[in-house]
């Protein structure tokens, strides 16, 4: 190696034509040490507002930088923290936990922001997971951590922010007490900050080594560990800067819904310390009445979030319009975002809705759908609908059942399968899931790190990421369904992001879920799981004015004829519909179906529902919905 390029140089020679094997060009690790620094000096007036309620503070670059190194040095100093050491955190989007991700990266340790949204077990087994030796919470969620951290035998140390002083490290000892784990040293944040320094001799580590673990959700078994690495973090950062990805840019405020523990607010942070670009944290609170708030007392221009966030926020607006909207353009995704939804926000308020796709194993952002440059029309129209184009960054490719490799086309559906450099290659293998570890087991099943990861990539080192989809030949992706997600009817498939899509459209539907409902002729038919704005009559006549209206864009095989009203539909911790939740309410018989007709009954059939005449297996009522005994509440779901 040369020193510099990294390169083999050549042979000193006197010929002018030898080939050239080496370049002059200097190599230095991308580390996150260094996006601070850049940060906190280049950007350092550039303004951060945090929402502790309604009541705002404002910071800047410079002081969050200043305070992330003597963060840094008291995780060292008073809890030991070394290089490659995890530290969770569970905080909401508050400046703490933008101190916390840098300041812990910076120094060569590992973060890991816990979603409070996860049940008990989940966070007990991924903190014994991840091996975590210290944990920094706010105290308003604390009270959800501290009594499981007696099952975590890794944690050593408590750090708590905010000003509750001495009385609120006091009431922490004390549960830890209860729970015998008075050897947890509890700290307050602000107090180990206090006379630390603000310059810190950073570790110049390979640009490989790990800087962040996170987990996914684990609806299926247990969470898997992703470890992103300082190079998959900036390279990521310098994608989502660009205009064709989310354009975080100099100057435009950018409202960070995404909370921090989802994929690091999906890389954001990163991008704007590095553009110069404010933020702005909402806190612990994402309804729609805050939300309001926040974006009408801080008027950001840019905004991120779950599409769940939006349809609220829309829905709110109706009754209480803004007086002035700041927002020029969001960001979605984490699930498939409305045509509907999309349409409102630009008619009503001239806010364009980016659709965006990505995974925790994907950094996390990989396509941003942003129309050709002259595209116009119903075209730009398609264009908006999709995913998005994918980056130079990432590639991709369309496989079918047999893992035979499709030709990038429209009309080509197949598991979507990713590779690239912000892209895993694996799941963390935790010393912890040997057998007789800490997270060797996961409601009561032994965890297979082996054999369970090997199934998620390729033998070519694809990641299978279980998305139904197409790829255009300009490289536009439109998911249409996850595989455990299809509908499997007469031997074709539904999609049920696509219907669910097509009922959201409706004014009178707040939101609506789409899962297979076991049929004794076709095998499954969709189940619409609906929920409707107040004052809407929840009723046969609504729900075949709804299938009525899906059937006018898909054929009339593919739309629901099984319909249920509920008041809300249980979401994941990353605010996507839980439909393994909605599975298991259909089996419990917890739904009063509405059955309209099938495909190839005939009208008589429904007449004869209404008549009150048997249907299948169970009885159906003078209304059309089947009973408690019915076949659909007894046979279970798929």
């Amino acid at each position: 190696m040369d020193g510099t390029s990294g390169f083999t140089a050549s042979t000193p020679t006197t010929d002018p034509t030898t080939p050239l094997g080496a370049s002059t060009m200097g190599e230095y690790p991308l580390l996150l040490s260094q996006v601070l620094e850049y940060g906190r000096s280049v950007h350092g007036n550039t303004g951060i507002r945090t929402y502790y309620g309604d009541n705002p503070e404002d910071s800047t670059f410079s002081q969050v930088g200043a305070r992330a190194t003597a963060l840094a040095h008291a995780l060292n100093d008073l809890a030991g923290v070394r290089v490659g050491d995890r530290v969770a955190t569970m905080m909401p989007n508050i400046t703490e936990h933008l101190e916390s991700m840098f300041g812990v990266m910076s120094m060569g340790a590992v973060l890991h922001p816990l979603n409070p949204n996860l049940v008990a077990d989940q966070l007990v087994h991924i903190i014994n997971h991840a091996g975590d030796r210290v944990v920094i919470a706010s105290p308003r969620l604390s009270h959800l951590l501290v009594p499981l951290l007696g099952q975590c035998p890794t944690v050593e140390t408590l750090v708590l922010t905010g000003t509750g002083g001495e009385p609120a490290l006091t009431a922490a000892r004390a549960a830890f007490a209860e729970v015998d784990r008075d050897d947890i040293t509890v700290l307050g944040y602000e107090e180990i900050l206090d006379g630390r320094p603000t310059v810190y001799d950073w570790p110049q580590l390979p640009e490989t080594s790990p800087a962040a673990l996170l987990y996914t959700t684990g609806t299926s078994g247990a969470p898997k560990g992703v470890v992103h690495s300082h190079r998959s973090i900036w390279l990521h950062a310098m994608n989502i800067r660009t205009p064709d990805s989310f354009g975080v840019r100099n100057g435009y405020s950018f409202l960070c819904v995404v909370p921090i523990y989802h994929v690091l607010s999906w890389g954001v942070p990163v991008a704007a310390l590095m553009a110069g670009t404010p933020m702005v944290f909402p806190g612990g609170d994402a309804s729609p009445t805050h939300m309001a708030y926040v974006i009408a007392d801080s008027m950001p221009r840019m905004a991120h979030g779950a599409p769940t966030v939006w349809m609220q926020l829309v829905v709110h607006y109706q009754k209480n319009p803004p007086e002035k909207m700041s927002l020029q353009e969001i960001l979605s995704g984490g699930s498939p975002v409305p045509a509907a939804l999309i349409d409102a926000w630009e008619e009503r308020y001239g806010v364009d809705i980016t659709h965006c796709w990505g995974m925790t194993e994907t950094g996390p952002s990989g396509t941003v759908a942003r129309p050709p440059v002259g595209v116009g029309g119903s075209a730009r129209r398609r264009y908006r609908d999709s995913q998005g184009r994918f980056p130079v960054g990432m590639q991709f490719r369309i496989a079918d059942e047999d893992g035979t490799v499709l030709p990038p086309n429209d009309r080509s559906s197949g598991e979507l399968q990713v590779r690239g450099n912000w892209v895993t290659t694996d799941y963390f293998h935790s010393p912890a899931a040997a057998t007789g570890g800490t997270a060797d087991t996961f409601r009561g099943s032994d965890v297979d790190e082996d054999g369970d990861y090997a199934t998620w990539f390729t033998d070519d080192g694809w990641l299978h990421t279980g998305d139904i989809a197409t790829i255009t030949q300009d490289g536009f992706l439109t998911v249409h369904d996850r595989q455990t997600d299809t509908i499997r009817s007469g031997g074709e498939w539904i999609y049920s992001a696509i219907l669910e899509n097509l009922v959201m459209e409706s004014p009178v539907v707040a939101e609506a879920a789409v899962i297979g409902m076991p049929d004794d002729r076709w095998g499954q038919r969709p189940l619409a799981v609906v929920v409707t704005i107040p004052g809407v009559a929840q009723d046969r006549d609504t729900a075949q004015r709804l299938a009525s209206a899906v059937t006018e864009n898909v054929p009339r095989w593919m739309a629901p004829e099984y319909w249920t009203f509920v008041d809300s539909i249980d979401k994941t911790s990353v605010g996507k519909f839980d439909k393994k939740d909605l599975r298991s309410h259909l089996a419990a018989g917890e739904y009063d179906i509405i059955k309209l007709r099938s495909p190839g009954e005939r009208d008589s059939a429904q007449e004869s529902d209404h008549d009150g005449a048997a249907d299948a297996d169970g009885a159906d009522g003078a209304d059309g919905s089947v009973g408690s005994d019915g076949d659909a509440q007894t046979n279970g779901a798929d």
